[in-house]
């Protein structure tokens, strides 16, 4: 980069501004569409098989994008690069916000895609090109704060556009974020690059075909699971049975190539594996319960929606201050152990206080603790797998940025994951928790009779007696449901203690472990010195 390791912090603000910004911009987007996930179906006439399809044709493009950054970095430069991804992402939040059709929308969709699916990757690749010094802490610690924020800020943002002008204001602002990008870019980056032409990868366009199509086919069968599973699962079998060998196709072309877009093989550590496999739990986590909560708030607690973005932009603002103090603490204390109990027992605390609410309970007092414990656990978790997994792997920035694009293409598959497995678990609680309900509802109940009286008597002034009966049983149906979507939800928390509660006794299981093989090698050392 341009400034000595020397520099002030007033030179060098800039460059962390930029680090900051790149992960800000992505999650903050994330939000925004995972948000407007409703109004915007209302807004292009969409159905939620079409709008899922959209889902689909982001993720893949997004990968491809992640698949080709280190290669498109080593022809075009940082600095043009990240130009035209912020040209992109603007350009594509534009479409989205002025769409007025399924077409329109999915377009703007995929110049999104292109233009923020690696911004991650780039973030923290720059923070590596500051000198292994206190400087570079700095740089983590501007990378993470604009993840967090952008965590928080995207639904927030969504609201406050939502209640004032409608779900298109959010993404006609979106160009100003991308515009401060671009600025910082420009200002604080160039294009000099220091491979020689001969060692740089082909572009090896069947490899990244390959590994497209089989992200397109486990992506599409995930999207689809929410519409097909009860239904007819064999499609999506065979979609997963073709899509899972085409990505180990694409690995194993990847091992094979001498110059490879992603060096599989130079990424087969204990540490980077255990990582990702930590990484992809976090990853699923976090789709479902951005699935589930807004579910609960919303379909189950009756809020309105620009309420539920508050409340979630809210609990994200936990992530924000998590990070000011692991930031603090890191320095001096780097074992993993304590964070990840931190971070889990977060998650389990969350999940608990969720699992019980009542149906009184204060969204305020009750929910509100809970997403504030579920952002503590997002930032602390992937903030302490993000410096742990990445350690041995820093020496060379080729490698390290390789090591970033394949987890990057994982949170794609883990959210999308996760997401499935949410909507699957509220489809068969809902309906298990309404066959069951709907018992109590036959016309012997005296309760039901009463129940339905009452609310025809309700409705009397406003129709005809029998418009009013037909209403009155409609909405006892209405309430039935919700009450159903409501247990289901609690089913589904459940669930997630469970997890939690088997995550904080395996980060347990192994410190024990690394205890007893201290020990030993103690012991080993000891008896080879006699």
């Amino acid at each position: 980069m341009r400034r000595p390791a020397s520099a002030p912090l007033s030179r060098t603000l800039p460059l962390y501004l930029l680090i900051a910004a790149l992960p800000f911009c992505d999650f903050l987007q994330t939000g925004i569409v995972a948000f407007n996930a409703a109004p915007v179906m209302g807004g292009i006439g969409a159905s939620p098989e079409e709008f899922s399809a959209i889902a689909t044709l982001y993720g893949v493009v997004a990968i491809g994008a992640i698949a080709m950054h280190r290669w498109l970095v080593e022809r075009l430069g940082w600095r043009r690069l990240l130009l035209a991804a912020s040209a992109l992402f603007a350009l594509g939040a534009v479409v989205c916000g002025l769409a007025g059709g399924l077409l329109q929308f999915g377009l703007g969709r995929s110049l999104m895609a292109l233009g923020c699916a690696s911004f991650m990757t780039a973030g923290r690749v720059l923070v590596n090109h500051i000198p292994a010094s206190p400087r570079r802490f700095t740089g983590i610690r501007f990378f993470a704060a604009g993840l967090a924020w952008g965590i928080a800020a995207g639904p927030l943002l969504a609201s406050l556009a939502l209640a004032a002008s409608g779900w298109r204001a959010a993404f006609l602002l979106l160009p100003l974020p991308a515009l401060l990008l671009a600025l910082l870019s420009a200002w604080q980056v160039d294009d000099r690059r220091s491979i020689e032409r001969e060692a740089l990868a082909p572009s090896q366009p069947i490899a990244l075909l390959v590994l497209m199509g089989g992200s397109f086919l486990l992506l599409h069968g995930l999207q689809r699971s929410g519409f097909d599973f009860f239904a007819d699962g064999r499609p999506l079998a065979a979609l997963a049975a073709f899509g899972l060998p085409a990505l180990g196709l694409s690995a194993w072309l990847a091992r094979r190539a001498r110059r490879p877009l992603i060096r599989i093989a130079d990424l087969a550590q204990r540490r980077y594996l255990a990582g990702l496999a930590v990484f992809g739990l976090c990853y699923l986590l976090l789709g479902a319960n951005n699935l589930v909560l807004p579910v609960l708030l919303q379909r189950a607690m009756g809020l309105p929606l620009e309420l539920v973005g508050r409340f979630l932009g809210l609990g994200a603002l936990a992530g924000v201050a998590s990070w000011i103090v692991l930031a603090r603490l890191l320095p001096r204390s780097p074992g993993p152990t304590r964070y990840y109990l931190a971070g889990f027992g977060a998650l389990l605390l969350s999940a608990w206080q969720l699992s019980h609410l009542s149906e009184s309970a204060d969204p305020l007092r009750s929910v509100l603790p809970a997403l504030l414990l579920n952002g503590a656990f997002v930032i602390v978790t992937l903030a302490t797998t993000a410096m742990q997994a990445f350690q041995t792997l820093q020496r060379d920035e080729r490698i390290f940025s390789h090591a970033n694009q394949v987890k990057n293409m994982l949170a794609q598959f883990g959210i999308a994951a996760g997401t499935a497995l949410a909507t699957l678990c509220l489809q068969w609680r809902s309906t298990v928790r309404f066959d069951r309900l709907a018992e109590s509802l036959s016309p012997s109940n005296p309760a039901l009779a009463a129940t339905l009286e009452q609310l025809t008597r309700h409705l009397s002034g406003l129709r005809n007696p029998a418009e009013a009966a037909q209403l009155a049983t409609a909405q006892l149906g209405q309430q039935v449901m919700q009450e159903a979507t409501w247990m289901a939800a609690l089913d589904y928390f459940h669930l997630v203690t469970l997890v939690a509660a088997g995550c904080l006794a395996l980060v347990l299981v192994a410190r024990l472990a690394q205890k007893a093989g201290a020990a030993r090698r103690r012991r080993c050392l000891r008896v080879a010195s006699r």
